[in-house]
């Protein structure tokens, strides 16, 4: 049996004898065989590794699909470049996320090859907070509406969907694009996020799901004005404390935070154990 890279030999020790000696059901879980189910864990550290190094993981700011999440404690610990402690969530749901957007980059610029139009912009940086620049996923030039790619497991599909439409975050990601196009002097009429069903065997289950930006004039609509004020003075108060952690004069769990089952899960200060043993990170939604 090879080696197991990027760890401790102790531990690789453990794992191998757990394997060697481990039932071939268990072994099945990774694997048809003891150096099956090592390999696996080989190929998982290497997309592991690579997902942590990727440009998004990297990025030293907060992009316009960070400023909407209702939670602030989130927020400022991520301004405040706090280490992460999460040792929960997985990167492959990243992974498979960002292949697609890539895809779907491709696929629209190669409508407009075959069309001789110029309808779609594909991932085109936008400005629509000064220090939170992003990267737009579409812009339609024919119907002056900002798309948002969502990918999405059946939960998440059937909560766009819900009468409740989209969760905050995706909402205010999409006005603070349309405000980046409109930054840029592009009409901006509507914003629509097409949540595609990542699970599924076909596009049938594809759902869009609309918001209108400006009324016939251009000018932005009064609720999207009042909206995108709001999220922009959270994040000045956001970057306040922030601030405070930076320098040592409160620590992360001093900023109010609003945890949630769906949204805990996926953040990087989530450490479920600080609940009972008092240590670093955010239980979120657990209770000690």
């Amino acid at each position: 049996m090879g080696a197991l890279p990027a760890y401790p030999p102790a531990v690789q020790q453990s794992v191998a004898e757990f394997m060697s000696a481990a039932p071939s059901s268990v072994r099945a879980l990774s694997g048809s065989s003891a150096w099956a189910s090592t390999y696996s864990t080989t190929l998982r550290r290497v997309i592991h590794e690579h997902a942590a190094r990727a440009p998004r993981t990297l990025q030293s700011y907060l992009g316009p699909s960070e400023l909407g999440a209702v939670c602030d404690r989130q927020v400022a610990g991520k301004m405040a470049a706090l280490p992460a402690t999460n040792h929960v969530s997985d990167p492959w749901p990243s992974i498979v996320g960002t292949a697609c957007h890539a895809w779907a980059a491709e696929a629209f610029e190669a409508d407009n090859a075959r069309s001789g139009v110029l309808r779609w912009v594909a991932e085109q940086k936008v400005t629509p907070h000064p220090n939170h620049p992003g990267t737009a996923d579409l812009y339609d030039a024919v119907e002056h509406a900002v798309v948002d790619h969502k990918f999405l497991g059946e939960s998440s599909l059937a909560k766009v969907r819900s009468a409740a439409g989209p969760p905050r975050h995706y909402v205010v990601q999409l006005l603070l694009y349309g405000l980046g196009y409109r930054n840029l002097g592009l009409p901006v009429r509507r914003v629509a996020l097409a949540a595609y069903p990542r699970t599924a065997a076909s596009l049938d289950g594809l759902y869009v799901w609309e918001r209108a930006f400006a009324d016939e004039h251009g000018n932005v609509l009064p609720d999207v004005v009042e909206l995108l004020t709001e999220v922009f003075a959270q994040t000045e108060q956001r970057r306040a404390w922030a601030d405070e952690i930076v320098a040592g004069r409160q620590g992360l769990l001093d900023v109010s935070a609003d945890p949630s089952a769906d949204e805990c899960y996926f953040c990087p200060f989530y450490r479920p154990q600080a609940a009972r043993d008092g240590g670093t990170g955010c239980p979120g939604s657990v209770s000690a």
